[in-house]
């Protein structure tokens, strides 16, 4: 092109990955000179670059054989098309590189990356005499090759720019003033606002033809060129394709399935001057005979006329595995966006149970709601106990007085009338009602469902039948004390419940509701409407925060009042003062999840050992690990949230540890998606449906060949990755659960590792339920850090994640928690038990001692080692044992000292008691010890074991133990007959 060459150049960069410092950049003309005894010569470098705004950037002249810089180097004409640059050489060296993007970082992993001026000053009079003449004075080097520093840096072919005239040449061949060009899936369609110089002389842009094999999910692009008006309300058409096809042949760019399900239509327009790749995809049936298949696209827009290609494709007699999938290069997982894979409302997960109805009153695992007239609660009841690992034979009720949404008019609350109602099963899963309530003058109409995890939801539509003042519209929860002993939420670290709080919306707060409990028995509300759209989270809140709720918000009138009576906890959640017309509609919204959800299962937690490290398969058994959590950023998962390369070397490291009994793990979330994705420029052709607007900035790469309109996210410079963030809630959410199903099925992976959780609840229960369709006893770990704080919002992990907790085997809370705060803090902060859960440490390494009276240790990470412990819980037998937790009014070992707790795990013929501090000073502490109720009324012995770099072996008095400040003991009594 040009007579240049443009390859890959494959040089080391100039700056180590993930540094701080200046790099002359990732892209250089290759540039030879016949003289080089001269003071100048001058050059034209035919780069075509699409980059905006190209003459901001400096250019750097270097050597080719010393690979230092020229000194006097002048760019006297940088454009998109081509510049002209003149330099002096150094003697007898004919070979240059000229430099045209160089770039300064600051490092990190989330680093700023700028294009300064980084060209050496040139000698003044050089200067001054080279500008003095004109170019056809200066003898000539000519320019041979652009290189990039590697083919992922690459503009070759599809960010190679036709020059002005060849495009006004390409679009004067259109009718309409606008085109509509077809191209190869292997040539995904880049640049937004040129075409690339291939396209330049190609007439054939009304036929497309390829071939497929059978079976083969097939994807390819039909772009349209606007020209210089704009293209408005495109709308395609298909025509003549077999019969069969048309049930699987879809445009991409016009709608499809979202994550729920639903089919959705999209508008499609192209500015005046941009150039829009609509994305065609098709499943060739596996029956199908070989042979040549015809069919006509006809693509228009408003005002504009309309453009048919015909697509003319050939089916081999071959047939393709799995749909093509394993070749996600060649865009066959495009199919996935439109995947409602995971769905299946009638999947339970163990050890849940079906919603089961009985009238009025629905019960699910271990909780049981009764419904009022109104169709809200009448009361909430647990059959937890607090021990956690079992269902008690009664229930223990939560409410202290139905749940009823009050409109006060006048001072007095309105008298509604409620018509009957009939609960549907919908599926096995869930249940569902309505019930109409009319006063006169507004009516209620209550959409409420119940779904086997905990969920309760209701839709409350509250309706003006005529104008009228409300002084207040307000729903009281009432709590028994025993079910509100805890809080998380409103701004409060979690713990004790203050004893009078008063909240207010603001929205730089990612508070909407607030969880109250005790250890067995609790309730997590939110109060929403119509407009809710799921938070950006995890260091991203402010850039999308929550929208504020109409008519909970009403203008900042609303909010929510906690106080403290003798026999009751009322959460007064109000919205103040309003006037309504008639007609007028109000959507109080509020969603209830009934904790805990789940029992725990000790034996379960104690025997399943983390080993979060990508280190040799023998390395996790010698360490005692019986679960591998493959991070990203290595060998085997190189790229964030898109674990698909390197997939052979990944399968032989899963078939090893399964043949060694270790179960191995991915870490793959929605949040950020790496740039590396093959679908990457097909999602930038939505929009941004799947990946969020933003600043752009971040790497490099993705300055120069996205430029804008992304919002740079996490780096690894390990594997020189980088990421973008992508949305919760889009059509990814269904390539992610069909990703997720690939590789458990294809891999045989036993689970994922969540790094905190940017997509929603319906979510989950998808990636749950294809993971257990595949695999058997799979583990979903959650990893939180902190997320208390003003960038996220002051949300507590557990309140913002708490509605995915059902579907949570483990919990890793986590990078910033503040395990030197109080057991209130530790039990509802970090344990996980209120909602029926367990989990590790992270944080520093964790307290091994506060941590055990949750039945918590570290996990093998890094310069962590649990090890020590976890032989000692290994040698006492600690899977067997019963935990009996220092919360418990019958624990059978206390304290005299309040600020040392004790938990104990209890054995037929031993107990291993955890010991914990959170005094300021050494103590000696004298334990209350039920010598009956663990079978030891002949006498007992009791030793403090050694573990390693803890503790050293020791006899231990019962009625004066030694307990270090803020420090603890594990001390393990066996009875005297069982020395």
């Amino acid at each position: 092109m040009d007579g240049v060459v443009f390859e890959a150049g494959n040089w080391e960069p100039h700056l180590p990955a993930g540094a701080e410092g200046e790099s002359w950049g990732n892209h250089r003309a290759v540039v030879v000179t016949e003289q080089t005894e001269v003071d100048a010569v001058f050059v034209t470098i035919p780069w075509r670059r699409h980059d905006p705004n190209p003459g901001a950037k400096s250019i750097v002249v270097v050597d080719a054989e010393s690979g230092e810089p020229v000194r006097n180097a002048l760019a006297l004409r940088v454009e998109n098309v081509s510049g002209d640059v003149v330099f002096q050489p150094n003697p007898n060296a004919a070979v240059y590189h000229v430099y045209y993007m160089p770039w300064a970082s600051t490092g990190g992993h989330y680093p700023r990356i700028s294009y300064p001026d980084l060209a050496i000053e040139p000698d003044a009079s050089w200067a001054r005499s080279v500008r003095s003449l004109s170019s056809t004075d200066l003898p000539r080097a000519r320019t041979t090759h652009i290189q990039s520093v590697n083919e992922f840096h690459s503009f070759f072919p599809m960010e190679v720019i036709a020059t002005h005239d060849e495009t006004a040449e390409f679009m004067s061949r259109a009718t309409d003033g606008w085109a509509l060009v077809p191209e190869h899936r292997d040539c995904p369609v880049r640049m937004r606002h040129y075409i690339p110089q291939h396209w330049a002389e190609r007439t054939d842009t009304d036929v497309f033809q390829s071939h497929v094999l059978r079976d083969e999910s097939f994807a390819f692009q039909l772009v349209a060129v606007a020209g210089d008006a704009l293209l408005d309300d495109i709308r395609v058409a298909f025509a003549g394709f077999p019969a069969e096809w048309n049930e699987t042949l879809t445009c991409f760019n016009c709608g499809g399935t979202n994550e729920k399900g639903e089919r959705f239509e999209k508008d499609v327009s192209v500015p005046a001057g941009a150039v829009q790749p609509l994305w065609f995809g098709l499943r060739i049936p596996e029956d199908q005979s070989s042979g040549m298949y015809e069919g006509e696209i006809t693509v228009s827009a408003r005002e504009r006329g309309s453009k048919t290609v015909v697509v003319s494709l050939e089916v081999e007699d071959g047939r393709v595995a799995n749909a093509g999938y394993e070749f996600p290069e060649l865009q066959t997982r495009l199919a996935w966006l439109n995947s409602t894979v995971g769905t299946d409302p009638d999947h339970i997960l163990e050890p849940f149970v079906p919603v089961s109805i009985d009238g009025h009153s629905l019960s699910i695992l271990g909780r049981r709601v009764n419904l009022a007239a109104s169709g809200l609660p009448d009361n909430i009841l647990s059959y937890f106990t607090p021990e956690l690992t079992y269902l008690a034979d009664e229930p223990d009720p939560l409410l202290a007085r139905p749940l009823a949404l009050e409109v006060i008019v006048g001072g007095r609350p309105e008298r509604f009338e409620s018509a009957g109602y009939e609960v549907q099963q919908e599926s096995r899963g869930r249940a569902r009602w309505t019930a109409e309530n009319s006063s006169g003058r507004l009516s209620m109409r209550i959409d409420g469902a119940l779904e086997y995890d905990g969920m309760l939801d209701y839709r409350i539509t509250l309706i003006a039948l005529r104008d009228l003042d409300v002084d207040d519209i307000v729903l009281p929860v009432v709590l028994l004390p025993d079910g509100a002993e805890y809080m998380l939420g409103l701004g409060f670290r979690g713990g004790e419940r203050p004893g009078r709080v008063d909240w207010k919306w603001k929205i730089e707060n990612h508070q909407e509701g607030v969880w109250l409990g005790g250890v067995h028995k609790g309730l997590q509300y939110v109060l929403r409407d119509e407009n809710y759209e799921r938070p950006l989270n995890t260091n991203f809140y402010q850039n999308q925060p929550l929208h504020m709720p109409p008519s909970w918000f009403n203008g900042g009138r609303g909010g929510i009042r906690i106080q403290t009576e003798p026999d009751a906890v009322t959460a007064l959640n109000y919205s103040g003062v309003r006037s309504l017309s008639a007609g007028d509609t109000l959507h109080f919204n509020v969603r209830f999840l009934i904790t805990p959800f789940k029992p725990i299962d000790t034996a379960e937690q104690f025997n399943t050992r983390f080993v979060h490290q990508y280190v040799p398969v023998d390395s996790v058994t010698a360490w005692g690990g019986t679960v591998v959590n493959i991070h990203h950023a290595n060998e085997i998962n190189p790229y964030i949230n898109y674990p698909f390369f390197n997939l052979e070397q990944q399968a032989a490291y899963i078939d090893e540890a399964h043949e060694k009994g270790i179960k191995f793990k991915l870490y793959n979330t929605i949040r950020e998606l790496t740039y590396r994705a093959y679908e990457l420029f097909a999602l930038r052709s939505l929009g941004d449906e799947i990946l969020n607007d933003g600043e752009g900035g971040g790497h490099s790469w993705m300055q120069e060949h996205l430029e804008s309109d992304y919002h740079s996210a996490w780096h690894a410079w390990r594997v020189d990755d980088a990421a973008m963030l992508n949305k919760g809630t889009s059509r990814w959410t269904n390539y992610y659960i069909e990703g997720l199903s690939w590789l458990a099925s294809n891999q045989q992976i036993d689970g994922l590792y969540l790094d905190d959780i940017a997509f929603s609840r319906e979510t989950v229960k998808r990636l749950v339920s294809v993971l257990d369709e595949e695999r058997d006893d799979i583990v979903i770990d959650l990893h939180s850090a902190n997320q208390f704080n003003e960038r996220d919002g002051h949300i507590n992990s557990a309140m913002l994640y708490m509605e995915h907790f059902p579907y949570i085997t483990r919990l890793w809370f986590g990078e910033y928690f503040e395990y030197d705060r109080d057991a209130d803090y530790w039990l509802t902060e970090v344990s996980g038990l209120p909602f029926g859960l367990m989990g590790e440490m992270l944080e520093g390494g964790g307290h091994p001692y506060r941590g055990m009276l949750y039945g918590m240790t570290a996990r093998k990470y890094g310069d962590t080692d649990p090890r020590p412990v976890w032989k000692m819980m290994n040698e006492f037998g600690i899977a067997e044992s019963r935990m009996q937790g220092y919360w418990l009014e019958n624990t059978p070992v206390r304290t005299d000292i309040p600020r040392i707790l004790a938990t104990t795990y209890v054995r037929d013929d031993r107990v291993l008691i955890t010991l914990a501090s959170w005094s300021e000073n050494d103590e000696t502490v004298r334990l209350t010890f039920d010598a009956s109720a663990l079978g030891m009324e002949s006498g007992w012995r009791a030793v403090a074991p050694a573990v390693e770099g803890l503790q050293s072996a020791a006899e231990v008095d019962l009625s004066a133990v030694q307990v270090p400040a803020n420090q603890g003991l594990f001390v393990i009594v066996r009875p005297v007959e069982a020395r």
